[in-house]
């Protein structure tokens, strides 16, 4: 099957890497969260994303993430490992990644004080050369934007096939899916709150870190959207899921934390974060705790 054909449909999940009292992985937890997961009926699941803390792993312990999570995971869902950091350490994991079972790899491009197009456009070739699976260039908020004339550096890549969205610039998207067709197949890295702009323009593809847990509610949102019954989305943005990212983005530093204080609240403990990342504070806890106990989502 040509790389370009194997391209995730649906609710992606975003696990978060567990860690144990002294920081270190949990792998015993992973098993059983991934596992989990798998189990509850999201299309796809990316570990090793920000939420899964990829910049904080060492690439040994990356190397046990995707075993333990290719492992526990099989075939029941199409399986993502996020990929970036330096030029050498993204090959390595997305050879760690590929042996492990990969459907593809979410290529983060790097932090660098010089970017230009030519010098991130043969990274990302690098990168899905080592892959040998389908890619996703991934448009964080910090990096920007892709621009169409890397897009056109990569296009000749087969598998270099998707584009996951983190920043929400509907009007880019036109000018792509403009310019290449469906060439590059876009993701909704927005998650569910852009579900019903990006579903209008024919982008059926959603990212969620809250169905870490919460997926009753992104799956529910995914079967309205599939349905056409945006108003009752709409409904459901505004009780539950808005009131979350508004917790989760109060503070810098949270977009993980959150999710694991989620968790914990909801008997599902993952740990903390490693820094830079930042436990949430407590009156910040309780906020969630309130919102958490009036949906009933709280552990008994």
């Amino acid at each position: 099957m040509p790389a370009t054909s194997r391209r995730p449909t649906g609710t992606i999940g975003f696990p978060v890497t567990p860690w144990d009292s002294d920081m270190e992985l949990d792998e015993p937890t992973l098993r059983l969260y991934a596992g989990r997961m798998a189990d509850s009926g999201l299309d796809a699941l990316c570990f090793c994303g920000s939420n899964g803390e990829l910049h904080a792993l060492g690439l040994d312990e990356y190397e046990r993430v995707c075993q333990v999570a290719g492992e526990a995971v099989g075939d029941r869902a199409y399986l993502i490992f996020g990929v970036g950091q330096s030029w050498r350490n993204a090959k390595l994991q997305a050879g760690c990644a590929r042996r492990a079972g990969a459907d593809a790899v979410l290529c983060v491009a790097p932090y660098m004080g010089d970017a230009n197009d030519p010098g991130l456009a043969e990274y990302y070739r690098a990168v899905a050369g080592e892959a040998g699976v389908s890619v996703i260039l991934y448009q964080t908020k910090w990096s920007g934007t892709l621009a169409l004339p890397i897009l056109e550096r990569l296009a000749s890549v087969e598998n270099i096939s998707m584009v996951k969205d983190e920043n929400g610039d509907l009007s880019h998207y036109l000018a792509v899916r403009r310019e290449f067709g469906d060439r590059f197949r876009w993701i909704n890295g927005m998650a569910e709150p852009f579900v019903p702009s990006y579903w209008k323009l024919g982008v059926k593809t959603f990212t969620s870190g809250l169905a870490c847990f919460m997926p009753d509610v992104t799956l529910r949102i995914r079967e309205l959207a599939r349905a056409g019954d945006f108003p009752a989305v709409n409904r459901i943005l505004d009780d539950v899921v808005l009131p979350m990212y508004e917790l989760r983005n109060r503070r810098p530093g949270y977009k993980v934390s959150m999710i694991k204080t989620a968790m914990a609240l909801a008997g599902l403990p993952a740990g903390g974060v490693r820094p830079p990342l930042v436990p949430m504070a407590q009156s910040d806890r309780e906020d969630l705790r309130r919102l958490m106990s009036r949906h009933g989502m709280l552990a008994d």
